[in-house]
């Protein structure tokens, strides 16, 4: 069975839709990252399956690869996955993001009237410690961290071709991807990374996973154990070999971690 289009609707002006893929038993759904795309998911679900019963669904968001970014001045992240999830057919019981993905799932996981969720899994999230100040020196910090990750993330989509390729014309490519993406892009992961601090994650119940890589500043050392403290519902695990991108580097081990979580929860759905 293939992955197939479910629906596509445009809300707030921006384009939403949701991608089944092949399985059953309850809702899986994954929200993709920043400049990334809902195709992105189908190595994590294949390596992920296994002995799990679920039904993927890849919401295909308004910050994927190629977006023009209009929404940031309309709406937010947590707002438009709100409305890619009721376009679901079924609820969801597991709910997955990465990245930018992950941190609406976050929004979402704090607000008073979150969705009924039997877990959440977070993979490469991003947290502002109270202690860590709004100045200059966090502006100049995180648009590095940013512009690393687009990057990192332009260089992985080109898989083995990236050795072939001269680096001078990479670095090209990272930066046409740059200019495109634009401050406005920019701004959205900045404007959420910086209100993390001010979520009432001490509230949430649903079990989470956040699943981390200990060369990616986006969650890492002291952010880690000040994310833990804020969200005791939260198991946290920094990956010693993993990055931005270890659910697709890593795979297997991510996926197994998963399993392992899920396997552990009092009486999961998805396991």
């Amino acid at each position: 069975m293939t992955w197939y289009p479910v629906v596509e609707v445009v809300r707030d002006g921006e384009r939403l839709a949701v991608h089944r893929g092949p399985g059953s038993g309850p809702a899986l759904v994954l929200a993709h990252g920043l400049e990334d795309t809902w195709r992105t998911w189908q190595p994590f679900v294949d390596a992920l399956h296994g002995d799990l019963p679920f039904t993927p669904y890849a919401l295909d968001l308004p910050w994927r690869a190629g977006a023009q970014y209009a929404w940031v001045h309309r709406t937010g992240p947590a707002d438009l996955l709100r409305h890619a999830l009721a376009l679901l057919p079924e609820p969801p019981a597991l709910l997955v993001g990465h990245s930018f993905g992950a941190n609406a799932v976050l929004e979402i996981l704090a607000e008073a009237d979150r969705p009924r969720l039997d877990a959440a899994v977070l993979l490469a999230p991003y947290f502002r410690p109270p202690d860590d100040p709004i100045d200059w020196r966090l502006f100049d910090r995180e648009l590095a961290r940013f512009r690393a990750v687009i990057g990192e993330g332009v260089r992985l989509k080109l898989g083995d071709r990236r050795h072939t390729l001269d680096e001078d014309l990479v670095d090209s490519m990272v930066a046409k991807t740059l200019d495109r993406v634009g401050p406005l892009g920019f701004v959205a992961l900045l404007r959420q990374f910086i209100t993390t601090t001010d979520l009432d994650l001490d509230t949430v119940t649903v079990p989470t996973l956040v699943v981390s890589g200990a060369t990616d500043a986006a969650l890492a050392g002291p952010r880690t154990d000040a994310f833990r403290r804020a969200m005791p519902a939260a198991t946290v695990h920094t990956r010693a070999d993993g990055g931005h991108f270890c659910h697709l580097e890593q795979a297997a081990a991510v996926t197994t971690e998963i399993r392992q979580f899920l396997a552990a929860l009092p009486a999961p759905t998805v396991a």
